[in-house]
Parts: structure tokens; C-alpha cells; sequence
């Protein structure tokens, strides 16, 4: 009966301690973070990572046509910070989700949004269809125009 009882309290404490699962948001907050960090970096295979192959936008463009666009804005900046916020999350259901960011991009670290209006940097506000592929939410689709500093608040 002990050997019992310490089998089932062995049992209890490994569930207690083993990891949580994440959340569909939590794994979609990870996976924007991930794709920020990756442009960070500036290797277009690390990028394409995160964008599905089946991407297709309202332009009708896909996932070639989006390597060339990347390359470009690579090739623009020497070195590239983002800051990001995300203004709204929009579940389809559990695989697809609608999200809009608004993101700045420019050559210096940018520490909060209180800063865009003295510096320089590139703002943009995203509306993008997410995709759950490979336990990663992938970019399946976006649009995009120009944003302005209280874009971020």
C-alpha cells in the first residue's frame, strides 16, 4: 500500500511540475515575436521560415513574389530594429486568425513608441491572416499601409 501511495505521489508531482501548455495566443504571440526577431537578424531563409507556402494576397501575389519584397527591404537596411504593437487579434478559429500590427522599422534600437516622432524609421501598420502550420502560426496573407505614431498607443 505505501509503494502505492508513493507511486501516486511521484505521479502528482511530475504533473505538477512538468510544462503548462501554451495557449493558441500565447503560440501566436510567440510566433509574431519570432518572425520580428528573425527580420532583426536579416536572413531571408530564417524569414521564410515563418511565411506559408501557400501565402496569397489580395494583390494576388505569393510566396515568390514576397521573398523578392523582403530581399529588397533587407537589402535597404544595414541593420534593422522593429517595434511592434499588436492593435487587434481576431480568431477565425483555432488554425487561422486575423491580426493587425502596427510596426516601425528603422536603423537604431527603438525602445518605445513615445520616440517615433524624433526619429527616423519606416511605419507601417499590417493587417495579416495567420495560419497554424507546423505548430508555428505562419503568415498566410497581408496588406498593408502607412502609419502614423499615435498608430502605436
Amino acid at each position: 500500500m505505501k509503494s502505492l501511495l508513493l507511486i501516486v505521489s511521484l505521479l502528482l508531482l511530475d504533473a505538477c511540475t512538468s510544462e503548462q501548455q501554451l495557449t493558441k495566443e500565447q503560440i501566436l504571440l510567440q510566433s509574431i515575436d519570432e518572425l520580428e526577431n528573425r527580420f532583426e537578424e536579416r536572413k531571408l531563409s530564417r524569414i521564410i521560415e515563418y511565411i506559408s507556402e501557400n501565402y496569397l494576397d489580395q494583390s494576388g501575389r505569393k510566396l515568390r513574389d514576397i521573398k523578392r519584397i523582403i530581399q529588397l527591404q533587407l537589402m535597404r537596411h544595414k541593420t534593422l530594429h522593429v517595434f511592434s504593437t499588436v492593435k487587434e487579434i481576431v480568431w477565425i478559429d483555432d488554425n487561422n486568425v486575423d491580426v493587425t500590427i502596427a510596426t516601425a522599422m528603422g536603423g537604431k534600437p527603438i525602445k518605445s513608441a513615445s520616440i517615433l516622432t524624433s526619429i527616423r524609421a519606416d511605419m507601417v501598420t499590417f493587417q495579416v491572416s495567420f495560419k497554424l502550420e507546423d505548430e508555428i502560426y505562419k503568415v498566410q496573407s497581408a496588406t498593408w499601409k502607412w502609419a502614423r505614431p499615435t498608430d502605436f498607443l
